[in-house]
C-alpha cells in the first residue's frame, strides 16, 4: 500500500507571511489540525494545533493576538516530506521515529497531499482480529475539571499527549484535547484586553473548555469500530473503559499508526 492510497488530498497551504489568524480560520473552516506553510510556492513549514497551543500559552503571546503574529512565527520549519509512491508502512515509521503527526506529500516540486496519523485509521478498519484493549495506552495521564488550563497545556506539550481524560470523583466526565486548548487560548487572545490577559488565562479551568460527555470505546471493541469512529468524528483519541465503565486506557491516532506499521 502506497501513501497516495491513504493520504488526505488536497493538503491546505498558505503563505508563511500571512497573519496567524488567517491560518486559524482555515483550520476551523476545514476542520483540520495542520496546514502547510509556503514561501514562493516552496514548502518551508507545517503549522499544527500543538504549535498554536505552545505559542498562545506563552508569556510573549499574551501581548500579541493572532492577528499581529505571522504563520512563520509559530510554524515548525523545514518539515520532512515524502513522495506519493512511498509505502504507507514507511510513512508510519517516519512519523513514529521522528515524533511527528503529519507528512506533506510532494511530487516533484508540487504539494499533492498530506498523510497524517489519523489517515492510518483507514488501514486499521481492516484488522477485525485486533481489539482496543490489546493496543491502547494503559493508565493514561488525566486532569480534573478544577485544574487550570495552563496545567493541561503543559502536560499536553511536555508529555507529547493528544488527549487528556477529565476525571471527577473517580468518574470520567469529559476530555480536553490540544485543539480545545489551542482554540480557547486563541479566543482569549482576541477578546480579552491586554491588561487582563495574563490573569484570565492563568485562571481558566479545564472544566470551562473540556468536551463533555466524553465519547468512549470499550476494551473488547474490535479496533475497526474505534478506527471508523475516530475517522468519522475526526477524534485524536478515545478514552477506553472496561465492562464496568471505568477508565482503563486511551486509544489515540498514535496507536493506530503503530498497528499499521506492524501489520502493513
Amino acid at each position: 500500500m502506497r501513501v497516495n492510497q491513504i493520504m488526505s488530498s488536497p493538503a491546505i497551504a498558505l503563505d508563511k507571511d500571512l497573519p496567524l489568524s488567517n491560518a486559524i480560520d482555515l483550520m476551523k473552516r476545514n476542520e483540520i489540525s495542520r496546514l502547510v506553510a509556503l514561501e514562493g510556492g516552496r514548502i518551508v513549514g507545517v503549522l499544527t494545533e500543538k504549535d498554536i497551543a505552545r505559542e498562545m500559552g506563552s508569556m510573549h503571546a499574551y501581548r500579541l493576538p493572532p492577528g499581529r503574529m505571522h504563520v512563520s512565527n509559530v510554524m515548525t520549519p523545514n518539515p520532512i516530506t515524502i513522495a506519493p509512491d512511498v509505502t504507507a508502512k514507511r510513512a508510519a515509521e517516519i512519523m513514529l521515529d521522528h515524533d511527528i503527526s503529519g507528512l506533506p506529500v510532494v511530487e516533484g516540486s508540487n504539494l499533492v497531499g498530506i498523510v497524517t496519523k489519523l489517515d492510518f485509521a483507514k488501514v486499521c478498519v481492516n484488522y477485525e482480529d485486533v481489539y482496543v484493549g490489546q493496543v491502547m495506552q494503559a493508565s493514561p495521564t488525566t486532569v480534573t475539571p478544577g485544574d487550570r488550563v495552563i496545567h493541561a497545556r503543559r502536560l499536553l506539550l511536555d508529555e507529547d499527549l493528544l488527549v487528556l481524560p477529565v476525571m471527577e470523583g473517580g468518574k470520567l466526565v469529559g476530555v480536553v484535547t490540544v485543539r480545545d486548548v489551542a482554540m480557547k487560548l486563541v479566543a482569549f487572545q482576541e477578546v480579552v484586553p491586554d491588561r487582563y490577559k495574563s490573569e484570565r488565562i492563568r485562571n481558566l479551568l479545564v472544566g470551562d473548555i473540556m468536551s463533555q460527555p466524553a465519547t468512549t470505546i470499550r476494551t473488547d471493541a474490535p479496533l475497526p469500530r474505534a478506527a471508523k469512529l475516530m475517522l468519522e468524528r475526526r477524534f485524536s483519541g478515545l478514552p477506553v473503559v472496561n465492562l464496568e465503565g471505568e477508565l482503563v486506557g486511551l486509544l489515540t491516532k498514535t496507536e493506530l499508526t503503530e498497528v499499521a506499521r506492524e501489520r502493513l
